[in-house]
């Protein structure tokens, strides 16, 4: 699969939302893994004040932890640099969690996903 492109503008204050299914494009390609995987997701914030939880299946890959908010509306991010890692089961479902906490609805996040069979 191709690297594929996900944004979401302007979470509302205090929402929590799932890039995977509230990108701006629509559901994710990537969302659910038809077959063993390395998956690959560089992601970024263009504010403080963004919290996101990464799920496979039902492991954790990325417990409650603040979003890098070195990002630039529009820029997204190079996924060979400062990307998250790891190998996802055939049928496994991705979930990348982001909660808004600084109540202010002008965060932006943008995020760069590349699922290859193993």
């Amino acid at each position: 699969m191709a690297v594929e492109f996900l944004e979401i503008d302007n979470i509302a204050a205090n929402a929590v939302v799932d890039l995977m299914i509230n990108a701006l494009t629509g559901e994710s390609d990537a969302r659910f893994i038809e077959e063993a995987s390395d998956v690959t997701l560089a992601i970024l914030a263009d504010a403080v004040g963004i919290e996101m939880s990464i799920t496979s299946g039902k492991r954790v890959i990325v417990a409650r932890s603040t979003l890098d908010s070195s990002g630039t509306l529009g820029q997204f991010p190079n996924i060979n640099e400062k990307a998250f890692s790891w190998q996802s089961a055939a049928g496994e479902k991705l979930r990348i969690s982001l909660r808004e906490t600084a109540g202010v609805a002008t965060t932006d996040v943008m995020g760069a996903i590349s699922v290859e069979p193993i």
